[in-house]
This record gives C-alpha cells, sequence and structure tokens, in this order.
C-alpha cells in the first residue's frame, strides 16, 4: 500500500508541480529563496554520498536535496541539507547533514561568483502587449572564496541604475566584444517570442552580473 501511495504522489507531482523547491539562503535572521546555481550540489559530489533510501525526486525537488546556506560575520556556509520523504501519506522533509558530515555545523563554501537574490513583491511592468516581471527588492553579493567582498540591499529602480553603471564600465574591457559573440544566439532565444526585440547592449545589461567578477563601480 505504501509503494501504491509513493507512486501517485510522485505522479501527481510531476503533472502538477510548475516550479523548483527553491534552495534557501539565511542573512541577517531572514530567509531568502536561492534558485540559481550555488555552491552546495558542487561540494557534495566530491563525496559520493548514497542517497537516502528514503529520499523522493520529483519534478519539484530535482536531485533530491536542498540546500541551506547561512551568512555569518560575512562568510557563506552551508549549514544544511534536506531531502522529501514520505511520512504517514505525506510530503515530508528530512535534514541529512549530520548522515553526510558528522562532526561539522556548518561548512564554508569557497564560492567566487556575483549572485542576486530577488525578494518582496513582484511587480509587473506591461508594454506591447508583454509583461515583464520583477521583484520589489535585491540583494546582490560579490563572493570570494566564501567572503563577502562587497553587498548591496536595493530597490528596484536603485538595482536596474547599478546594473547601469556596471555596463558602461564592462563595454570599456575586452570581454565586451567576446560577450556581443558568444551571447547571439542567447539574445536570439531570448528575443524569439518578444513584439519588442531588444538589442545585444540591452541584453548584456540584463546579464551583466555573470558577465563580470566584481561589483566594483
Amino acid at each position: 500500500m505504501k509503494k501504491l501511495i509513493l507512486f501517485f504522489l510522485i505522479i501527481s507531482f510531476k503533472v502538477f508541480a510548475t516550479e523548483q523547491i527553491p534552495d534557501i539562503l539565511v542573512y541577517n535572521g531572514k530567509k531568502y529563496e536561492w534558485r540559481s546555481y550555488n555552491p552546495g550540489r558542487d561540494y557534495i559530489k566530491q563525496f559520493n554520498f548514497k542517497v537516502p533510501e528514503d529520499a523522493i525526486e520529483t519534478t519539484a525537488n530535482n536531485g533530491f536535496y536542498t540546500f541551506t546556506y547561512t551568512i555569518e560575520n560575512d562568510s557563506l556556509f552551508l549549514t544544511d541539507i534536506t531531502i522529501l520523504i514520505l511520512k504517514a501519506g505525506n510530503l515530508n522533509s528530512r535534514s541529512v547533514f549530520k548522515d553526510f558530515f558528522k562532526d561539522k555545523k556548518k561548512i564554508i563554501m569557497e564560492f567566487s561568483k556575483i549572485q542576486t537574490f530577488p525578494y518582496g513583491k513582484q511587480i509587473e511592468i506591461k508594454k506591447s502587449n508583454w509583461t515583464d516581471i520583477y521583484n520589489k527588492k535585491y540583494l546582490v553579493f560579490e563572493f570570494k572564496d566564501g567572503r563577502i567582498e562587497k553587498k548591496y540591499d536595493l530597490n528596484y529602480k536603485k538595482f536596474f541604475k547599478l546594473k547601469k553603471k556596471l555596463f558602461v564600465k564592462f563595454k570599456q574591457t575586452k570581454e565586451y566584444s567576446k560577450a556581443k559573440t558568444v551571447e547571439i544566439e542567447n539574445l536570439e532565444n531570448f528575443n524569439e517570442f518578444r513584439p519588442d526585440k531588444i538589442s545585444m547592449d540591452e541584453y548584456l545589461e540584463i546579464k551583466i552580473f555573470g558577465l563580470i567578477k566584481t561589483l566594483k563601480e
């Protein structure tokens, strides 16, 4: 009977799930969704941990694990790893951090990347029968070997202004010319269904945090 319930549960997730369960960042006592690339998934690959037998994989948690990170003293730590399980016929979660790392409470993430965390109310901006969706606020961190080099907590207007400033600086580098070539196909895909096509410069400004290594203006 348990196997039958589990089968229908997984099938229902595959049919009805619309988005991934986000990983979590804890910063100043508040939780933020971490939806883009994060370092924990690559970190645990080196240990070849066996996936727990009670772990459930669905379209909502592709890869079995959900990671929790905490920023303490301007350093990024991995502080929890959880799995989805079936308990009394209901979905639940279980921490496996201690199963994997018995003698540790947290692990420094030697992570070097600019990472953004949208949060707050979503804002819809409509133009020419097209709607772009943004968040009201954004956290922006520049990590270097797990340490925060620079950080911002901005409303969406100041967030866009920061992008613009960084893009103007980026245009003066050799990487700008390379990016214009590398991103041609991505721009075409981005523009495919948009009634108003954007230029390469506008697209690179949108992607600027993935093109640069520092937030220094």
